[in-house]
């Protein structure tokens, strides 16, 4: 019998793209395998070195299936690629070494492109790996909204416990949803039914955020990748109309209750943050955060610094963010599936740990970087960071 090791399951934003994920599951459990969960943004979603807005919901709908996969012990990958779909399964079919490809097939007029019968067909004839064809349900399918739904992401995770983060900056591209009013807005968090209070109220914080005037910090939930309003959706509108990349939220995380790695990763965020007094930086494997702090103590005794927390904030600004910006522009996440900037930061950094004890010398930032961009090696990305 042949033996499957991954299996590939390209995904909408929607319910119906779902009828496949229970077929992926029985098939994964039986032959202990690894799901990776695909999504594919058209190239005019990609955003430079900044979080596109098509981007964070994805990151975050996969991340909701990977939780509720991740709780029932099975090896679940999220991954976001930028091109044509068919083209883009294809290609992660072989370089992901895939042993069954999951799709769906539907010429329901309305649905995405994956699922339209000539794309269906043309994978079919292309693919090089066994394919399970699954048909949705119609009957599941869900009103669509121009954002998110939290109730509804929460449901695709599993049981989840909330946990306060207390009051942070976060990117304004990463709040992708609503809590309780997704059917009442648009996709500029203005309301979709025009009232005249509403649009006096809108332009009054529109006015004072302009001129810079202090306003109280919106109120979020997150889930995975993304940010729901809870309250402040008038602020949260002016800031994406204002082109604004940051604002200051109350931000209640929550986290999986039947996934020990992502538990593990909100403790050791929490203690890093409460160590550090950063909060803006966002990695997913176990064992990073503590691998963070490690850098921040060393670059506090080299610069003689006794305030831990002001070496933190200097090495965010000095070290950090330039490295982070440099990882998205080269868009470095692509190599590794289902990480982020900070993973990738710290695989830098391993790089040139792994350089100055070769040759004696410390490796620049900028050449690491240069050097990881050009590791893309199959073996190289599938190994994970050390952890621990």
């Amino acid at each position: 019998m042949a033996s499957i090791a991954r299996i590939l399951v390209p995904l909408d934003l929607n319910r119906l793209s779902e009828a496949k994920v229970p077929y992926a599951e029985a098939q994964a459990k039986a032959f202990g395998a690894e799901i990776i969960l695909l999504h594919v943004l058209p190239q005019d979603a990609m955003a430079g070195d900044a979080v596109s807005s098509a981007e964070a919901q994805a990151r975050t709908y996969l991340d909701a299936i990977t939780a509720r996969l991740h709780s029932e012990s099975i090896r679940t990958r999220p991954v976001v690629r930028y091109g044509h779909p068919v083209e883009v399964i294809l290609r992660e079919v072989v370089t992901e070494r895939v042993d069954l490809l999951v799709i769906g097939t539907n010429i329901r007029h309305g649905l995405s492109r994956i699922f339209l019968g000539s794309y269906a067909e043309e994978i079919v004839a292309k693919a090089s790996c066994p394919i399970l064809l699954v048909r949705p349900n119609l009957s599941e399918a869900e009103p669509p909204h121009p954002i998110r739904t939290f109730a509804d992401d929460a449901a695709r995770a599993g049981p989840v416990a909330p946990r306060s983060l207390g009051v942070r900056t976060v990117e304004v591209a990463r709040i992708i949803g609503s809590v309780g009013r997704a059917n009442e807005l648009d996709e500029t968090f203005r309301p979709t039914e025009h009232r005249r209070e509403d649009e006096h109220r809108y332009q009054q914080i529109l006015t004072l955020m302009q001129q810079g005037a202090a306003l109280p910090p919106v109120v979020l939930y997150k889930l995975g990748y993304g940010y729901y309003v809870l309250d402040g959706n008038h602020r949260v509108a002016a800031a994406k109309q204002l082109g604004q990349l940051e604002m200051d939220a109350l931000v209640t995380e929550f986290v999986s209750l039947g996934d020990p790695q992502a538990q593990r990763v909100f403790a050791e965020r929490r203690a890093f943050e409460r160590a550090t007094g950063l909060t803006r930086i966002g990695a997913v494997l176990p064992g990073q955060y503590p691998r963070l702090e490690e850098m921040i103590r060393a670059f506090a005794r080299e610069h003689a610094l006794d305030d831990l927390r002001e070496a933190a904030r200097r090495w965010e600004g000095e070290v950090y963010r330039p490295v982070a910006r440099q990882i998205r522009a080269l868009r470095l996440i692509q190599r590794f599936p289902g990480e982020r900037t900070a993973d990738v930061f710290v695989r830098i950094a391993r790089l040139r740990d792994e350089e100055a004890t070769k040759t004696g010398q410390p490796l620049d930032w900028d050449e690491a970087v240069l050097r990881c961009a050009e590791a893309g090696s199959d073996a190289d990305r599938n190994i994970p960071p050390s952890i621990g």
